[in-house]
């Protein structure tokens, strides 16, 4: 599934499979972070909130929507079928969130 990505963008997608990624609620659960919360929206900053709740990326969202369609929403589907893979990926980047690891 990630096989024909650069490392890094593989990198990015098996942290957000697994919950250990660069997001406040992880970072926090290992002493790296103060707060487990968002910092853009103050909610708990998990893989789901950054990808499907996070109303700061609600407009950023929209282009992934629609090009993976309702099921967008379905954070195991975003994550696992190969059509969302680079749509994820762009609105990761276009996120600016994870642009240390991003590159």
């Amino acid at each position: 599934l990630t096989a024909k990505l650069p490392r890094r963008h593989s990198s990015i997608i098996f942290q957000l499979r697994t919950g250990h990624t660069p997001l406040n609620k992880h970072l926090n659960r290992i002493n790296r972070s103060p707060t487990p919360k968002c910092p853009r929206c103050d909610r708990e900053e998990t893989t789901h909130h950054f990808l499907i709740a996070c109303p700061v990326y609600a407009r950023l969202r929209i282009a992934l929507i629609d090009k993976v369609g309702t099921r967008a929403r379905d954070l195991k589907y975003l994550l696992n079928h190969p059509k969302c893979i680079r749509p994820t990926l762009r609105f990761i980047a276009k996120t600016k969130r994870l642009e240390t690891i991003f590159g």
